[in-house]
């Protein structure tokens, strides 16, 4: 999978992943490869990225996130 992490002013982070948990409006939630087409409100939190070596945690203060064909794009 992969992830484009985005701010207006250009992209904060881009890789490959193997799974995210993301803090939605109702609660935290992951997405692995494969996931169904999705759109989802973004509260304040901590983004959990996992990819092969490594596990990274991104504080956020909200945003959007669409997940499509194995591509998630997170609007900041």
């Amino acid at each position: 999978m992969k992830i484009k992490i985005i701010s207006s002013h250009k992209i904060l982070y881009q890789e490959n992943i193997i799974s995210i948990i993301a803090p939605g409006y109702h609660g935290y939630f992951q997405i692995l490869k494969n996931h169904t087409p999705f759109i989802s409100i973004l509260k304040n939190g901590c983004l959990k990225l996992e990819s092969k070596n490594v596990k990274k945690k991104i504080k956020i203060e909200g945003g959007l996130l669409q997940v499509k064909k194995n591509l998630i794009v997170i609007i900041l």
